[in-house]
């Protein structure tokens, strides 16, 4: 019988060509993987790959195998995933982030990862917290970083830890005059851009809205920050953003950034499946994270 880090061998090898880009991506030895090819040969009585002076080539044989032993991965990770486990290893990290983490937080935190693991694979799936909760029940991530509103929600298989908090700040163009009073008061009528419905900052936002008696209907909806801070510098309007979504002191051409009043701060949380170990990576990043 075959087993699958023998078939994950020989197709790293067979789309990496060489025996080191495959023991980089799997996170393993060289020696290990071409025990494992061996074994392959063995067992399957042929010759999977020609060496040449820059790699290595799939034969005839091979080639026709490589489908097949794909497709038996694939249908492997299937299994794993309806039975609750990631099919990953620990050489590759899948992660599922919202827009305000992945600007700053999440790509400092993942350079720290990858210095200590440098053959690290990261695969990242950005999304608002309801696509990447169900991504995590399906298995196809290992960890989502997700608002803190998501608590209230059915985590059915989904376990929470609190992360970080990150308070709001309001973003103008640059030469407008900062709402009186600096609070959610003082932006009644002005022209709002807003991340677009669904987003967990967007509900956020309602939230506070809606307990401070202001009517909440933003003149421009956009699908991300970046967007948000460029038609703020367009003078289209002005937009309260999670504080952590930009570096402090980062310059901003045409945007002033100010703290506004009367709105809480935005929670952040970790979901991993429940009765789900994280793997070492996982564990690694949220502290780095924290």
């Amino acid at each position: 019988m075959v087993d699958g880090p023998s078939l994950e061998a020989f197709v790293a090898v067979a789309r990496r060509g060489s025996v080191v880009g495959a023991a980089q991506h799997l996170g393993r030895a060289q020696p290990s993987v071409s025990a494992r090819l061996a074994a392959l040969e063995a067992a399957w009585k042929t010759k999977l790959f020609r060496r040449q002076a820059r790699g290595m080539a799939l034969t005839p044989e091979g080639a026709k195998l490589l489908a097949l032993a794909e497709a038996a991965l694939q249908s492997l990770a299937a299994v794993d995933r309806a039975a609750g486990r990631s099919p990953v290893d620990e050489g590759e990290l899948r992660v599922g982030a919202g827009d305000a983490l992945g600007r700053e937080i999440l790509p400092r935190a993942l350079a720290a990862l990858r210095r200590e693991r440098p053959a690290l694979a990261v695969r990242l799936l950005e999304g608002p917290t309801p696509t990447l909760i169900d991504a995590l029940r399906s298995g196809d991530v290992d960890v989502a970083l997700v608002t803190g509103e998501a608590a209230a929600e059915p985590t059915r298989g989904v376990e929470l830890t609190a992360l970080l908090s990150s308070p709001i700040d309001l973003l103008l163009g640059r030469g407008t005059a900062a709402p009186r009073p600096a609070g959610l008061a003082g932006m009644a009528g002005l022209p709002i851009v807003s991340l677009q419905r669904g987003s967990g900052f967007r509900r956020h936002l309602e939230t506070a809205f809606s307990q401070a008696g202001v009517p909440f209907q933003p003149a421009i909806e956009v699908g991300n920050l970046s967007l948000v801070r460029r038609f703020v510098a367009a003078g289209l309007g002005v937009a309260p953003v999670p504080a952590i979504a930009f570096r402090r002191g980062e310059r901003m051409p045409g945007v002033d950034r100010r703290t506004i009043r009367g709105i809480q701060p935005i929670h952040y949380a970790a979901a991993l499946r429940s009765g789900v170990p994280p793997v070492a990576a996982v564990v690694r990043l949220l502290e780095l994270i924290k």
